[in-house]
């Protein structure tokens, strides 16, 4: 029988957390050291990145040679031709930007489950249906029936359908997208869940939809993770922890090096150095 396992998926339904990270370098190294160090789950971004998302079976084997399971942001909310590559690929799960209503992640599902359920091509030879013929139907089967969609909320539209769009069995994951939607709410730039009133009534509702429906969050401290900010995610109802972003998290060790070494020549008469550059991240 051909089994398809969802990492994601089967640590949720043991009420155990996974931790993961962004990659928008899609640098194989990165992503190896990733999976050695403990992460779960990585998400490749192809919204905000130079990453292919039609041309990932390379990035997904080393994921998942590292046992890190693999979901992929997709550019537009109706690219259906790149869901359907990531998936082919071997990602376990689809991140649907910019959702404004349930028919967005309707339409996402359609094109990615087989006939006569949906409308995806029908094809074996690709690497997540082992390059079988003799057992593509299994592998179908297993594919529609572990289908995983995470939509972002992070439009006020996709906010105000927030209740039907987790009510799709598809969707067991869903983002609140505080930094994007704290601007098309008019609260300009803000990555903090309580930085206004409206990002927390915002929170407060796609917390009460999610939790009705059996909906796990995903969030967390992205860009200063500590241990009292993933306990106050916790707290917020997010069971699926993103804590970093590939890039930020080396401008944050750049940084670092760069303020231990000015610190020290400051205490010496013999050295100098020139002044850093400002910070490129939030004050901790």
């Amino acid at each position: 029988m051909f089994e398809l396992k969802n990492r994601l998926i089967s640590m949720i339904d043991q009420r155990q957390v996974p931790v993961g990270m962004q990659c928008f370098t899609g640098d194989h190294t990165l992503i190896e050291v990733m999976g050695v160090t403990g992460l779960d789950y990585v998400w490749i971004d192809s919204e905000h990145s130079g990453i292919n998302p039609r041309a990932l079976e390379d990035t997904v084997r080393v994921a998942d040679g590292v046992n890190l399971a693999t979901i992929v942001r997709i550019p537009e909310p109706d690219d259906t031709t790149s869901a359907r590559r990531a998936l082919e690929a071997g990602a376990q799960g689809i991140v649907i930007p910019m959702v404004r209503n349930a028919e967005d992640v309707l339409r996402m599902r359609d094109a990615l489950i087989y006939p006569p359920n949906g409308t995806r091509g029908i094809c074996p030879a690709y690497r997540v249906a082992g390059y079988s013929l003799r057992t593509f139907g299994e592998y179908a089967a297993a594919s529609d029936a572990g289908l995983l969609l995470i939509p972002m909320i992070e439009t006020v539209e996709g906010l105000e359908h927030v209740e039907e769009i987790c009510a799709i069995n598809e969707v067991r994951i869903i983002v609140f997208a505080a930094g994007e939607l704290s601007y098309a709410l008019g609260e300009g730039a803000n990555v903090n869940l309580h930085g206004s009133a409206k990002i927390q009534e915002a929170l407060a509702r796609v917390r009460a939809a999610a939790r009705a429906n059996n909906v796990v969050l995903l969030g967390g401290p992205i860009i200063n993770p500590t241990a009292e900010g993933c306990s106050a995610a916790l707290d917020e109802d997010i069971g699926v922890l993103c804590l970093g972003i590939d890039v930020m998290s080396f401008r944050k060790v750049c940084e670092d090096a760069v303020t231990a070494a000015n610190t020290a020549v400051a205490s010496s008469d013999r050295y100098a150095r020139p002044t850093a550059p400002p910070s490129g991240l939030p004050p901790r």
